[in-house]
């Protein structure tokens, strides 16, 4: 799965984190976070960590680590 891909369906894990509040959080803005999702371009290194921390993950995972199956399944368990 692509960097992209990931980083939206974590964003999405938290429930109802938007584009814009993620971007907000990090100081970034709405499109830079759309541009991630879109895999039109990546964020800088130095962004990894506080990118993994407002997800709520580490940053293997985020990065599509081994965790990624396990992470679906409690996505999964909170739908309605």
């Amino acid at each position: 799965m692509s960097f992209g891909k990931n980083l939206q369906f974590l964003r999405k894990m938290r429930g109802s984190m938007t584009q814009e509040a993620l971007a907000q959080v990090l100081n970034v803005s709405a499109q830079a976070v759309s541009k991630w999702e879109t895999g039109q371009s990546l964020p800088d290194i130095g962004l990894l960590l506080p990118l993994s921390k407002a997800l709520g993950v580490g940053v293997n995972d985020l990065l599509g680590g081994s965790r990624r199956q396990e992470l679906e399944k409690k996505f999964q368990a909170n739908l309605p």
